[in-house]
Formats: structure tokens, sequence, C-alpha cells
């Protein structure tokens, strides 16, 4: 079995998600945010939080046992943000008095961060997610039912409260490190359109008031983090960006259109198989973390797919394939084209800056620092480039694929 990577917000590239939710979250109003005004995230991560999990892998075998009747036979934790992942490979020579049948493929027990589990109803919302999409064709976790015959509960580790998960496993590696060809890229714009489109039927209140620090309506609230930022010249890029995003999209968030998106789409979270077992060719086959749903524009949700994209191939022109699959299913306004690179450059910064802002308070987390220099280098070149010059290099690069495409 192959292992992959599960990882909770990135910091460019090295990925991983830190979800922050509070029951005093409120969701900002058109008139709030026509008028300039930033959107409030009062139950986002604050500066100097340490929320994550503390948890030893024999407790999480007793977790797996009393929650789940499973006996683990294998088990290794992944990497992760501000959550504790664990890989578990039951016995399945043992009867198992909870789950009517042991998934082959293994599980992945998640313990969310103290912060996200404060908020029990976001993880119902997850549950409800996952399921949904699994219905409509789209492969994603299937969370287990535990002892109580829920899809999660909350358990005391050290001295606070954590909501534990269990969901099966999917086999296959993920986006990061496989080899690009354009098609696959042009798959990743066309995959998330298609996720986004499934979530359409979904009930918008399950997340309506969902508020994290990596939601792009709060790229304001990265001002306070600044002050990890050593290099003077990456932080005037990252006050120019906010500074931007602040005059040409706050202002103008009611004129996009808006639904219940992903929002994390990034290449870990990304599952991939070969075509053929003989093939060297991949595609897209299923998508994991569901941390980041919620109720949010469409145009940043494709502004984080193509961010982690350019990340990925180390070419801002990878943004003309990203756009070219995601047109194919939802047609991107021009409005919403023109502030792209401003999105882009927001989310490089969150990724950034959240990042060395991760790593001064978990000093063992390092290997969120491994993209740093490629994040930067990237941001840098998006930064010197026009909206009108990048825009009509991504657009001439989506139309000459779908031509030869077709």
């Amino acid at each position: 079995m192959e292992m992959k990577t599960i990882v909770k917000k990135r910091s460019l590239g090295e990925d991983a998600q830190c979800e922050n939710v509070s029951d005093n979250c409120d969701t900002p109003t058109v008139e709030d945010t026509q008028n300039g005004a930033v959107p409030k995230a009062e139950g986002t991560l604050k500066p100097g939080s340490q929320i994550k999990p503390v948890v030893t892998e024999e407790e999480v075998r007793k977790l797996a046992e009393r929650l789940y009747g499973i006996i683990v036979l294998e088990m290794c934790e992944l990497d992760s943000y501000d959550d504790r992942n664990f890989m578990i490979q039951a016995d399945s020579y043992v009867k198992n008095p909870i789950l009517k049948s042991i998934s082959p493929n293994g599980y992945v027990m998640k313990i969310a961060n103290s912060l996200d589990s404060s908020d029990e109803s976001f993880f119902h919302a997850q549950n409800e997610i996952m399921l949904h999409l699994n219905k409509r064709g789209i492969k994603c976790p299937v969370p287990a039912q535990n002892i109580y015959g829920k899809y999660h509960s909350v358990e005391k580790l050290g001295e606070s409260k954590h909501v534990v998960r269990l969901l099966e496993y999917i086999p296959g590696k993920v986006f990061h490190g496989v080899p690009h060809p354009d098609s696959l890229f042009y798959q990743a714009g066309q995959f998330i359109a298609r996720i986004d489109s499934a979530l359409k039927s979904i009930d918008k209140e399950i997340v309506m008031r969902r508020q994290s620090i990596w939601m792009l309506d709060n790229f304001l609230q990265l001002k306070d983090f600044l002050y990890v930022l050593k290099d003077e010249h990456h932080k005037d890029i990252v006050e120019q960006v906010l500074d931007a995003f602040q005059r040409r999209v706050i202002p103008n968030l009611g004129e996009f259109e808006q639904g219940v998106i992903y929002g994390d789409f990034n290449e870990h979270n990304i599952i991939v198989n070969k075509k053929q077992s003989n093939s060297k060719e991949y595609e897209i086959v299923g998508i994991i973390d569901f941390g980041d749903v919620c109720y949010s524009r469409y145009v940043f949700e494709l502004a984080i797919a193509m961010t982690y994209m350019l990340l990925e191939a180390n070419d801002l022109n990878t943004g003309g394939l990203v756009m070219a699959g995601y047109s194919m299913i939802r047609l991107i306004p021009q409005h919403e084209k023109e502030i792209l690179r401003v999105c882009i450059a927001a989310r490089l910064c969150q990724s950034l800056v959240l990042g060395l802002y991760t790593a001064t308070v978990d000093s063992s987390n390092q290997y969120i620092l491994s993209s740093q220099t490629r994040g930067w280098n990237v941001l840098e070149a998006l930064w010197s480039e026009t909206d009108k010059d990048i825009l009509e290099r991504w657009n001439s690069i989506a139309e000459e694929y779908l031509t030869c495409s077709s």
C-alpha cells in the first residue's frame, strides 16, 4: 500500500490546513463588504495559539478499539498542520462488533485541533458533504460510524477536548510528485469545477457560519501575523498584496457569485492513479480533506486551485491550463478573471506567512517550511506581472489547449 501525506493547510507546497471555527463567527453582510469593511473572523486563529492535539500512538490504538472495535495491526502518523492524522490497518481476522465490514484499504483516524473541535456542527457538515459527493460519483473518504452510531465523537485528550473521526482510506498517490503533463493540470481545473457543481445542491446553511483564517474572505486578517516576516522585501510584497486586495476585492465582494466551495484544492489533497496498470500517465480520481469547506465566492475557489497548480508546476503559464479545464464546466465571468492575479497572490501570502507563523509555535513541524523558497519566487514572479499581461497569457494558453484538444 502506498502511504500518502495528508496535510492540512499548506505553507506553499507542503500545505496543511488550519480549520478555525467558533460559535460566535459571523458571516459578513453584503453591506459590510460593499462599504469596504473587513469581514469578521472572530473564531479564527489568534497569534500565539497552540491548538494541536497531544496524543500518543498507544492512546490512538485505544481510541480505535473503544470507538470502532478495531484492533490495530499497523499504524503510522501522517504529516499535518494543526491536527493529528493516523493511518491505520485493522486486523481483519478479529471479529469487529461495531463496524459491519473492514475497509481493505485501511483507515485514517483524524483528531482535530482544539479550536476546530469547539464547533461540532462543522464536522457534521463535513460528513454530510463527503457522503453527498460520494453519491454523485466524486470519490472522497467515507466516514465510519462509531459505537454510538455517530460519525464523530468528542474525546478528552490531555488538557483539551478534540473531535475524533475515522475515515476510509482512499488508495492511490497524491498529485504532488507524479508526472504532470498539461492534461493533468487541465483535469485539475475540471475536477474542482465538478466538485463545486455537485455542492450546489448542498444546503448552504450547514457551512454559512464557517470562518477560518484560510478563507480568502478573511485575507486581511493576515495583518496580525506579519511580525513573523524578517525579510523586508517579502514583507513589502505582502503589504502590497494586502493593499490591492482591500482596494480591488473587498469593496466588490457582493458582485461575485457565491456557493459552497471545497476551499483547499492543493496538490496533497488530490488523489491520482495510473490510467492503466502499465501506463505512465496518471488521472485524477478523488479528493480528501474537507476542513476548509465553506460558503464563499467561486472566484476564490478557482484562485486557490490555480495557486497550488502554479506552485506544483513552478510555472505561471500553468494557470491557463487550469482555467481551460474549469471553464468547461463553469463559465468564468470577465470581472472574476480581472481579480485572479490579486486573489492568487493573496493565497500565496497566506500560505507563506502562516507557514512561518506555525513554525514559530511548533518548532517540530519544520516540513511546512520546505517550499518557502519556491513559494516566494512564484509570488515575486506573479506580482511583477500586470493583470492585463498575465490574463492575456492565460486566456491564450487556455484557448490554444482547448483548440488542440478538440
